[in-house]
């Protein structure tokens, strides 16, 4: 009988391992083994037993032919293919890889030079087989579409803006090849109804959808938009599902039965074999770049896939990523530009600057404006509700001894405890915990000072201004529970409350009619950070903000600061993002930073400080020696927080006038770092802007 073999990797995140090993395929499993496939194996000198992923099954001849096949040392003698070991067993209890998960796998690991087991196990949400039980309920059935709702939503007639984008897309589309799209809309312009719209055309055509949302509490609203239209043809996935829901939604997809995938940045790998669109929705929110390896950029990501399957890709912004939106308009129309320059149902709200140093000048030491608490009362006696963002949760911030000014702070991080009113102080990014403490640790005193305002505090200001309103808060706190984030926006959208308080995760995307005021408690505390981005980041923010006041009656925003003078204020009272983008692409161009150059982003880390200062000052010296193209090297500079979890964080960044130069450099420090840290101490990640 023919031989066959399969090229494994193992799945073990090591240096060492990061290669592919053959194994002899037994004649009982030709046909049942395909590539993507995880296997058992002896590996190792005392052949345990391993596991792994099949990335190839190959003939002898093609064995032959690799070039792993010809370099190999081992191949050299002339036996060699008898003293290959064989594959133990398929692990059935395991997800598999399709094919283009595979390929997806490979990309995420030479674009973002990430170990190949990592990128593997990246590209699978689902990782093994769970057993259906009888108290298993599809999460998808759980999301209830009212009937009135519905036949509303039926009667909603495009208007001819949408119309012209929607036949523009699709008579694009119908050529069958990669195409891609930027929707540029104010908030409230009708960009879902849209996006709803090519879905159904999609659909008619047998071609199945990923919806991509930047928050799980998007998800509540999302899922009964599209059922409203398309019923029951939707699947969900994100990190708070169990694994056995999140196993009977990706089984819906890879068999067929759902044409829809809706969910957060990881529903970019689900098993779709005949995709014909993907959506990424508020494009421009930071939760679609990863934070952990592969540092993958979900845009680039949707790029690939679309390439590999052409399909459509569609992102969507009020308040688009600068270097998209510069790319848009200047790329010889590779990315198809479309704008909808009105709202759909209303107009956009008033916004209103409110200064808080005057208050305080004027005697009044509440975080509310006295113009602030007039508005609610007054959007309380009509029935209307309110929406209050701050973006810090907690109760007390900061937590300090007035006695000899002793700040507590995390033990395992740079950062501040912050107060909760359960009487701890927590760590927001370790979960490190302590009682709060009655005498100061450092010299006994009982002067302890609590002051800054989390969205607890904020909660019970709210319930003592206000005590017959029905308030509801939403953050990481209250959301903890599996399903907290739906409940809390149904009794909202169902009008069961009247305030909701929250972090960013209320601001994003929501659309709630009844909501007329919308105010922002400290609109300055993201202006000024280290990040190029900072002003970007920020409007966008509060642009997300005002944009969920008056979507269907008249309504308004209230921004209080300590600096409504700063331009992004401003900006935001003329909810202008055109006007902003002229006055920031100057900005970036005239310090050379993206899109008009290519930052490559060293990230090291360590747990022995003194080893990590060292090596990063090596790595600046070398890569001084390697600068033949006249790259920008900055750093290194302490990251901010410069610890977390007892882990020191230092940043280098150079400036490359193009995107190869920036991969050269990156390939260089990962083999420099490689080479000299002979103990492993040293973890380096890399960002490519």
């Amino acid at each position: 009988m023919k031989e066959y073999f399969a090229n494994i990797i193992v799945d073990l995140s090591t240096d060492a391992l990061n290669k592919s090993f053959v194994y002899k395929i037994p004649d009982d499993l030709i046909s049942d083994l395909k590539p993507g496939d995880k296997v058992i194996f002896p590996f190792g000198k005392g052949n345990k037993e391993s596991e792994g992923f099949v990335l190839e099954i190959l003939s002898l001849e093609q064995l032959k032919e690799k070039n792993f096949y010809k370099n190999d040392k081992y191949f050299k003698d002339s036996n060699a293919i008898d003293k290959l070991k064989y594959i133990l067993r398929i692990a059935n209890n395991k997800i598999a890889a399709n094919e283009i998960l595979l390929k997806m796998a490979i990309f995420l690991c030479k674009e973002y030079y990430c170990p190949i087991q990592i990128c593997l196990n990246t590209v699978l949400p689902v990782k093994k087989i769970v057993r259906k039980n009888s108290r298993q309920i599809d999460a998808i059935s759980k999301y209830k579409v009212n009937d009135s709702l519905k036949l509303q939503r039926d009667e909603i007639e495009l208007n001819e803006e949408q119309k012209s984008i929607v036949n523009d897309i699709i008579s694009i589309q119908n050529d069958k090849l990669f195409n891609e799209h930027l929707i540029y809309g104010v908030t409230g312009s009708g960009k879902t109804e849209v996006y709803i719209k090519i879905i159904e055309e999609n659909l008619k055509n047998n071609k199945q959808v990923i919806v991509l949302i930047p928050e799980i509490a998007l998800t509540h609203q999302t899922v009964i938009r599209l059922k409203e239209k398309f019923s029951e043809n939707i699947a969900i996935i994100h990190s708070r599902m169990s694994e056995g829901d999140k196993y009977i939604q990706y089984k819906k997809c890879e068999s067929g039965e759902t044409k829809i995938l809706v969910g957060p940045r990881s529903a970019i790998f689900a098993p779709f074999e005949n995709l014909g669109l993907v959506v990424i929705d508020e494009v421009n929110d930071s939760s679609y770049k990863s934070e952990n390896a592969p540092r993958y950029n979900t845009l680039d990501v949707a790029r690939f896939r679309c390439k590999e399957q052409n399909a459509t890709l569609i992102s969507l912004s009020a308040t688009p990523n600068i270097d998209l939106y510069y790319n848009a308009n200047n790329k010889d129309n590779i990315i198809h530009f479309h704008k909808l320059s009105k709202r759909a149902n209303s107009i956009l709200p008033l916004v209103t600057l409110v200064d808080m140093k005057n208050e305080i000048k004027n005697g009044n030491y509440s975080i509310f404006s006295r113009l602030l608490v007039d508005k609610i009362n007054d959007r309380l006696s009509k029935k209307e509700q309110i929406m209050l963002y701050m973006n810090r949760r907690g109760y007390n911030t900061i937590f300090t001894c007035k006695e000899c000014g002793e700040t507590y702070k995390c033990p395992h991080c740079d950062v501040a405890l912050v107060s909760h009113n359960d009487g701890k102080l927590r760590c927001h990014y370790c979960g490190y915990e302590i009682n709060e403490p009655m005498l100061c640790p450092n010299c006994k005193s009982d002067d302890i000072e609590k002051y800054g305002i989390g969205t607890e505090k904020l909660e019970e200001l709210c319930i003592e201004l206000f005590p017959n309103a029905r308030i509801l808060r939403m953050d990481r706190d209250t959301t903890k529970e599996k399903d907290g984030h739906d409940k809390i926006i149904e009794k909202f959208a169902n009008h069961e409350a009247d305030i909701l308080i929250g972090t960013q995760m209320i601001v994003k995307g929501h659309d709630f009619p009844l909501v007329t005021l919308v105010a922002v408690m400290r609109a300055d505390l993201t202006l000024y950070n280290e990040s190029y981005k900072s002003s970007e980041n920020s409007f966008s923010m509060l642009t997300q903000c005002v944009g969920r006041s008056g979507r269907k009656i008249e309504g308004e925003s209230i921004i209080q600061g300590y600096d409504i003078d700063n331009f992004v204020m401003q900006m935001i009272v003329k909810q202008d993002y055109e006007e902003f983008y002229e006055n920031e692409i100057k900005y970036r161009k005239k310090l050379n930073y993206p899109p008009f150059s290519n930052l490559l982003i060293i990230n090291v880390s360590s747990e022995n400080e003194s080893y990590l200062n060292k090596i990063c000052n090596d790595l600046k010296l070398f890569l001084n020696t390697k600068n033949d193209t006249n790259a920008s090297i900055l750093g290194p500079t302490k990251a901010n927080p410069e610890r977390i979890k007892d882990i020191y964080y230092r940043k280098i960044i150079l400036k490359c006038s193009k995107i190869d130069e920036a991969k050269k450099y990156r390939n260089l420090s990962y083999k420099f770092v490689n080479l000299v840290d002979k103990n492993k101490l040293i973890k380096i990640t890399f960002d490519i802007e």
